[in-house]
């Protein structure tokens, strides 16, 4: 077995997610190797003369020009997790789209334009209502950048902030409801790895650890993601919203663990193609 590993684009890594993308992707590799699996990692420039040897390609590639290279590789033949399609999907556009339709609390989410005049805005002023507040992201791919995420505490913010946006060639953005609560991350592979925790001082409200991790991998299955992480809010009142669900994240804080689980399911995912008669867990 020849596997071909892709890192992520650096202006796709931001801050210290450059070497926390890096080594997540070494370690995996490294793992792989332990496992019998021969294994080149190279940026995605370096990997296209490499990539008609490899068996299988473990990418961590996000951004729109590399994804959709990627897509072509996939339709040419290439095996390619996690599918280039599906790192596509978790873009905000079509997340927010399928993540409101399934039975996940996905808070209301509006695309707007940044160039939309402000009595067209009066629409979200109820948003505000009781200082709840909101949330305005970039439409495309995740965030990049710290202004790529803003919270807006009062509805007069909300006009402001699309100019700003707008100034930076984004045309188009998500308005989300702000959800009051804690914060949880979470990383999973599909069906053998599942590690939440809190990334910041939190109230602690107790919430069923059980239904966080089924919201997750119905989420991550809706969009066919097999190794993913994502956010979501604990009310005071314990019920569970999920807000983001990205493909292949650091895994800074479980790497080791979650490098074995994903080099095993990497090699699995292989065999049980290979052979769909093996029992291969995938």
């Amino acid at each position: 077995m020849n596997f071909l590993g892709i890192y992520r684009e650096p202006e796709f890594s931001p801050g210290r997610h450059v070497a926390n993308d890096a080594k997540i992707l070494r370690l995996v590799g490294q793992t792989l190797e332990r496992l019998g699996v021969t294994v080149r990692l190279a940026t995605l420039e370096e990997a296209r003369p490499q990539r008609h040897d490899a068996d299988l390609i473990f990418s961590m590639c996000q951004g729109p020009k590399a994804v959709s290279e990627l897509i072509g590789w996939k339709k040419s033949g290439a095996l390619i997790l996690n599918d280039p399609e599906a790192s596509r999907r978790t873009y905000r556009d079509s997340l927010c789209s399928a993540l409101r339709e399934k039975d996940l609390g996905f808070p209301h989410s509006e695309f707007i334009s940044t160039i939309a005049h402000p009595r067209e805005l009066d629409q979200y002023h109820p948003w505000f209502e009781n200082n709840a507040g909101a949330w305005l992201k970039r439409a495309d791919v995740h965030a990049t950048l710290p202004t790529d995420v803003l919270k807006l505490e009062r509805w007069s913010d909300l006009n402001s902030a699309l100019v700003k946006f707008r100034s930076r060639g984004l045309d188009k953005a998500v308005l989300q409801q702000h959800r009051v609560g804690d914060e949880v991350k979470f990383y999973g592979v599909k069906g053998r790895f599942f590690w939440p925790y809190h990334p910041k001082e939190s109230e602690g409200h107790p919430f069923d650890d059980k239904e966080l991790k089924r919201m997750a991998e119905h989420a991550a299955a809706s969009l066919d993601v097999s190794i993913y992480g994502g956010d979501a809010i604990i009310s005071p009142d314990g019920e569970i919203t999920l807000i983001d669900l990205n493909d292949w994240p650091s895994f800074a804080p479980c790497r080791g663990a979650a490098a074995n689980a994903i080099a095993r399911y990497l090699k699995d995912t292989y065999r049980a193609i290979q052979n769909p008669r093996a029992t291969a867990k995938v």
